[in-house]
């Protein structure tokens, strides 16, 4: 993909398929413009004279039939001033696959290709209009599932991540610099290289780096959310305390246990982070056959869970097989569910079952205490005061292991000097940390990666 049709231009359509009020087609490059002419005519049946970035009724003609395909709504965006840097001609029109399908036909027909997945925003980086993590952040916003989500991705669009590596990758050209300077003039009359002072710019640059890759723990909590399993034995309320949290019944709740035989997977927020709930079979010692399934799949739930829900009902002591059962499992808070029934279980019992974890109250019947769940969970999901810089948070993998590597780097490069080593040995660390840097945004361009990265796009994107 990278590199090829620069000469082309391409056609897609932009909108999800189905039928909706108005549909639209993209078209960008040199020729976007004059194929579209050859279709288009304005209602008195002249020749349009588009002016950029302004809006056109245009009639969309099959030239064959002379028959009239639709009534659209046309925008012409003139290169460079547009997404891809290249002539663009959007066209709204009537949401119909088959208007939408002709339309496309007719251009096609005029010498438009087909888009690729991802290919306007390549063009667009090809072009320099972004660079490769606002094109990914791109990707983001439009497969966005929160509003969080969302404003993350809108600040990355706009250059935010590349505006907080731009410094870095500053700071470590000018050590390069000096590096080179030594190397290349050692027999000219300078002043020898302050090793001191370089060894304390690595480390002042590695501090900084260290913050960018430590907020991709949470991060990739928000990107991709946390899976957090609802457990405890039969008729405690899980499938109640389920349905709370969700805010509809969605789960069968009645009060013979074992009513739940199988495990049950809803996406909620927390907060505005995204977490898949599960609801689970009771754990017990049963003889019955299908319950026993049921067991298995709610050890394997939780087993795969980042968290784990253990629901206790506060109207029923617990035996001492019961308490074991529930300290088998790698419980991250309890919940004391029933708590309009009156307590009857002990505070021994619970300050032994939950030996120091998070214990919340609440009854899923009456929602008391479902305030304090959701803030509770939250907190296991992000400790408490650790404030979240929207403008500085890494939530791409990609990102993430790039700063790895560049930390790795340039710890090296401290260790060549600490070690004794020569300039050129450590010089070579340092430039591996400057192409990791910029392959985050493209600056150092690997063509694999960036077909890789445009192949995952939508096409019309």
């Amino acid at each position: 993909m990278l590199g090829e049709k620069s000469q082309t231009t391409i056609v897609a359509i932009a909108t999800p398929p189905g039928r909706g009020a108005i549909g639209m087609l993209r078209m960008s490059g040199p020729q976007a413009l004059s194929i579209l002419l050859r279709r288009g005519r304005t209602p008195a049946g002249q020749i349009p004279e588009l002016r950029p970035n302004r809006a056109s009724l245009l009639l969309i003609y099959d030239t064959e039939t002379d028959r009239l395909i639709d009534e659209t709504l046309v925008t012409f965006f003139q290169g460079p001033h547009s997404f891809t840097g290249e002539d663009v001609v959007e066209i709204s029109c009537h949401g119909s696959p088959v208007v939408l399908a002709e339309l496309l036909a007719a251009l096609c027909q005029e010498g438009a290709l087909p888009a690729e997945p991802g290919e306007f925003s390549l063009r667009a980086f090809l072009n320099q209009r972004l660079d490769l993590a606002q094109a990914e952040a791109i990707n983001d916003l439009i497969n966005s599932r929160t509003a969080y989500q969302a404003r993350l991705a809108v600040r990355q669009v706009r250059g935010e991540l590349s505006r907080q590596i731009r410094p870095h990758r500053q700071a470590l050209i000018d050590l390069i610099v000096r590096f080179e300077s030594a190397v290349e003039f050692v027999e000219d009359d300078l002043d020898p290289l302050d090793t001191g002072g370089i060894t304390a710019d690595i480390d002042r640059l590695i501090a900084q780096l260290d913050r960018l890759v430590a907020s991709y723990s949470v991060g990739r909590i928000v990107q991709t959310g946390v899976k957090l399993a609802l457990a405890g034995l039969p008729n405690v309320g899980k499938s109640s305390v389920f349905n709370a949290l969700l805010g509809r019944d969605r789960a069968i709740v009645a009060p013979v246990p074992g009513t739940t035989r199988d495990t049950l997977n809803e996406q909620l927020l927390i907060s505005g982070l995204p977490v898949e709930i599960v609801d689970t079979a009771g754990i017990r010692e049963t003889s019955d056959q299908v319950e026993t399934i049921g067991v298995e799949r709610t050890r394997t739930a939780v087993a795969d869970a980042d968290l784990v829900v253990a629901i206790l009902e506060a109207s029923t002591n617990l035996p001492a097989a019961e308490i074991a059962l529930l300290s088998e499992l790698p419980v991250t808070i309890f919940v004391i569910n029933k708590c309009d029934l009156g307590p009857v279980l002990r505070r021994d019992q619970i300050d032994l079952i939950a030996a120091g974890r998070p214990v919340v109250e609440i009854s899923a019947l009456t929602g008391h205490g479902l305030g304090h769940l959701r803030d509770a969970i939250h907190d296991l999901i992000i400790a408490p005061g650790n404030a979240i810089d929207e403008s500085s948070i890494i939530t791409n993998e990609r990102h993430h292991r790039l700063l790895l590597e560049t930390l790795s780097s340039l710890r090296q490069a401290r260790a060549d000097l600490a070690a004794g080593f020569t300039e050129e040995v450590a010089l070579g660390n340092l430039h591996l940390a400057l192409r990791s840097l910029g392959v985050i945004t493209g600056e150092t361009l690997i063509a694999e990666i960036i077909n890789q990265i445009f192949s995952t796009f939508c096409i019309g994107k």
